[in-house]
C-alpha cells in the first residue's frame, strides 16, 4: 500500500508542479511588447528637460554646472583637492550612484544620451565619467571628452573579454562513467562585445 501511496503523490506532484513551471512561461509577443514599451519611454525621456520633477542636465557642461550648484563648498574644495587617479572609484557609489538614478542613466534621459553619443555605453562609466569631467573642471583641466570617454570604453570593452575569454573545447573530462566528455562553454556574451 505504501508503493501505490507513494506513486500517487508523486504522479500528483509531477501534475502540479509541471502545470506551474508551464504557466510561467510567457510567448515571443509579451517580450517584444516589453521592449517596444521601454523603447518608447527611453526615446520619451530623452526629449524631457525633468523626469518626476528632477532636472536633467542637456549635456556635460551643464551637469558639471549643475553638480556645481548641488554640492556644498566645503565639499567642493575637499573634492577640488584630491588627487584625480582614483576619484570616480572613491565616489562612484555617492554621487555616482545618485547622477546613475536621478539622471535616469539607465531608463534614459537627455544627458545619458549625450553620454552614449561620446562613446559611453554602460551607466556606471557614465558617473565615472562625469565625476572626473567635474574634478578637472575644478581644476582648471582641460575635459578632454573624446579621450576620457575612450578610455572608459576601452576599459570596460577588456573587462568583458577577461570575463568571456575563450577556452579551448578539446579538452576532455572523465565522467563518472568512465567515458570522456567533451566540455562545452557559453561564449554568447562574447559575440556580443
Amino acid at each position: 500500500m505504501s508503493r501505490k501511496y507513494f506513486f500517487l503523490i508523486s504522479v500528483v506532484n509531477f501534475i502540479l508542479f509541471s502545470s506551474a513551471v508551464y504557466s510561467q512561461g510567457a510567448d515571443p509577443e509579451h517580450y517584444l511588447k516589453d521592449t517596444t514599451e521601454i523603447r518608447n519611454m527611453t526615446e520619451q525621456n530623452r526629449s524631457r528637460a525633468s523626469i518626476n520633477g528632477v532636472y536633467i542636465p542637456s549635456d556635460v557642461e551643464d551637469a558639471v554646472k549643475r553638480l556645481k550648484e548641488l554640492s556644498p563648498p566645503e565639499s567642493i574644495e575637499k573634492f577640488k583637492n584630491a588627487p584625480e587617479e582614483g576619484i570616480d572609484r572613491k565616489l562612484h557609489f555617492g554621487i555616482g550612484r545618485w547622477m546613475t538614478v536621478n539622471w535616469y542613466f539607465y531608463e534614459g534621459s537627455r544627458l545619458e544620451y549625450k553620454l552614449r553619443q561620446i562613446g559611453l555605453s554602460h551607466p556606471d562609466d557614465m558617473a565615472d565619467f562625469l565625476i572626473v569631467c567635474f574634478h578637472r573642471h575644478l581644476n582648471g583641466k582641460d575635459l578632454d571628452m573624446p579621450i576620457l570617454a575612450g578610455k572608459y570604453a576601452e576599459n570596460r570593452r577588456k573587462d568583458l573579454l577577461d570575463r568571456k575569454k575563450i577556452i579551448d573545447t578539446s579538452e576532455f573530462k572523465a565522467t563518472k562513467k568512465g567515458r570522456e566528455q567533451k566540455i562545452v562553454y557559453d561564449i554568447f556574451f562574447l559575440s556580443k562585445c
